[in-house]
Order: C-alpha cells, then sequence, then structure tokens
C-alpha cells in the first residue's frame, strides 16, 4: 500500500499538468511555476510544446514522452528520481492520462522499488485530478458523485449497482464527505474482490494533500486504524475490475449471491451483479444459489 503526503515530504515529485486545449492563454500561474521549477519536462510533442513553453518563458529541459516510447522511457525516468530531480508530464493539450499517455507510465514506475510522489496540477475538477494521479488505465471512466442514499441497506445497495454496472469497463470516481468514507469504504470492501484497487484523495493541491493507494482490504483496514486523518473532502476512485483476477469456489460465489440477499436485493438482482463481479453465466450462478442456500 503506498500512502503519500504529497507536500509534507521532501521526496522527488511527478506534477501530471494540464495544458490549454486552444487558447493559450487558458492557463493557471501555478501551472507555469511548476513547469518553470522542474527539472525536466515530458512532453507528447517537443514541438507542440514548444509554443506554450516559449510564451510562459519556460527553460526547463525537455523529454520526448508519447505512447510508443512510454515503455522504454521508463529507466531513464527511475534514475531522474533516484537522483531527487522533479519531473512534470504535459500532453499536446488538455489532461496527461486522459485519452493521452501517461497511466502506462506512472503505473509502471509504482512497480519500481522507488520512493516519489505523483500529483496532478491544473486538470480540472477534484475527480479529473484523482483519477490523473491514480495511474489506473482510464480509457472508460464513470463519474457517480456522492452516493445519494445516507446509510445501510439502500446505501449498499446503491453502490453495490454502480460497481456492477460500470466496473467492469470503466474505473468508477465517487465523491464522499469526512463522515461518511469509513463508512462508504466499509461497504466496497464488501461488495469488490479483495484484489481490487482503489485510490483515496484527500485535499487535493493542497498542503495536506494525501494520496492512499492499495487494494480494498488493505485501504479499509488503514482508514479504521489510528494512523487516517479524518479531515477534508474525499475522492474515491476504483481501478476497473479485471474479471479474471481472482478464482472463487462455488460456495464463495453462493455466498456472494446471499450477501447481497441479505442486504435487500432480490435474488434476481443479487445474481445478476455477481455475474457481472466473477463473469460467470447468471444460469448458472442461479443453480450456485440454490445448491448452497435453497435445500427443500
Amino acid at each position: 500500500m503506498i500512502i503519500q503526503k504529497t507536500f509534507k515530504n521532501n521526496l522527488p515529485t511527478i506534477y501530471l499538468v494540464g495544458t490549454p486545449i486552444g487558447n493559450l492563454e487558458d492557463f493557471s500561474f501555478r501551472a507555469v511555476s511548476i513547469l518553470q521549477n522542474v527539472d525536466f519536462i515530458c512532453c507528447e510533442d517537443t514541438r507542440t510544446s514548444g509554443n506554450l513553453l516559449n510564451k510562459y518563458n519556460i527553460k526547463s529541459k525537455l523529454i520526448s514522452l508519447h505512447k510508443f516510447n512510454e515503455q522504454q522511457r521508463i529507466k531513464e525516468i527511475v534514475d531522474l528520481l533516484l537522483a531527487g530531480k522533479n519531473i512534470a508530464l504535459i500532453s499536446d493539450a488538455g489532461a496527461p492520462v486522459i485519452s493521452d499517455p501517461g497511466a502506462h507510465f506512472i503505473s509502471q514506475l509504482r512497480n519500481e522499488n522507488i520512493n516519489f510522489n505523483v500529483s496532478a496540477i491544473n486538470v480540472g475538477p477534484a475527480y479529473i485530478h484523482a483519477i490523473v494521479a491514480s495511474g489506473f488505465n482510464n480509457k472508460e471512466n464513470y463519474f457517480h458523485g456522492f452516493i445519494e442514499a445516507k446509510n445501510g441497506v439502500n446505501k449498499y445497495k446503491e453502490i453495490a449497482q454502480i460497481i456492477s454496472k460500470y466496473n467492469s469497463s470503466a474505473i468508477v470516481a465517487i465523491y464522499e464527505s469526512v463522515h461518511r468514507i469509513k463508512d462508504t469504504v466499509n461497504h466496497l470492501n464488501q461488495i469488490l474482490l479483495s484484489t481490487q484497487k482503489l485510490l483515496i484523495a484527500r485535499e487535493l493541491t493542497k498542503i495536506n494533500e494525501e494520496f492512499i493507494i492499495g487494494t480494498i482490504g488493505e485501504i479499509n483496514d488503514y482508514l479504521n486504524s489510528s494512523e487516517f486523518i479524518e479531515k477534508g473532502e474525499f475522492v474515491i476512485v476504483v481501478d476497473k475490475h479485471l474479471k479474471e483476477i481472482e478464482t472463487l469456489s462455488d460456495q464463495q460465489i453462493a455466498s456472494k449471491v446471499q450477501e447481497y440477499v441479505d442486504n435487500g436485493f432480490k435474488t434476481k438482482q443479487a445474481v445478476e451483479i455477481t455475474s457481472n463481479i466473477v463473469n460467470k453465466n447468471k444460469n448458472e450462478i442461479y443453480n450456485l444459489y440454490l445448491k448452497f442456500y435453497k435445500k427443500f
């Protein structure tokens, strides 16, 4: 599990900086300052980025980074981070990672045995900042906002339906308040498979910015520990569910259906949700449920 307190350590940082989509004056003071002060800027196209950088008198050294050389650049960037260098990543226009290079790059760097920060700058709303910084593959993403149900069975049902409907093809982003973050993550812990990855973002872009990245079980344990700081607004990002990542026994599959039934779902709904999660035919799952839980 990764716990990153971005501006409370002296680690080298990769800044994922959003750039103007058209008018070069649509740029923030902070983005300009970051780009002027980092040691290197990774650009999708150094010629295209040059127009923007020249306008704002940005002289940092440039590195070409695009979808065809992301993998080849990993070792070079690792060496720079180990040398304590700060790096910015920009795309030709808009937010890096969102339909642009960066997600695979960040994901691979996190697999290396090095300590560094990742922070998004100038990329719009909070959930985009969190998605961009996550390093999760985000060809598709679904933003839900706040969970409408406040607690109990209705909240569990709403979260389960979101995960069932969207998470097999897209990463899911949810807003949550300080008073409900633990409860929401606890529900996710019951719904998701144990290997599912999450990012929890807190106090984005502020001095207390924090990212927590790990499996749902690791994050649930951390949030219920004394180390967790219950302050600020939160963004939850659930990585896309890879159905092949975990094999459940017939008994475990039937138990998952029963768990949904116990939380207020009708049997048909519980079977459908379980089918989406474990990648099995609905009729097969229903028969397993009858075998283990509906004995006559």
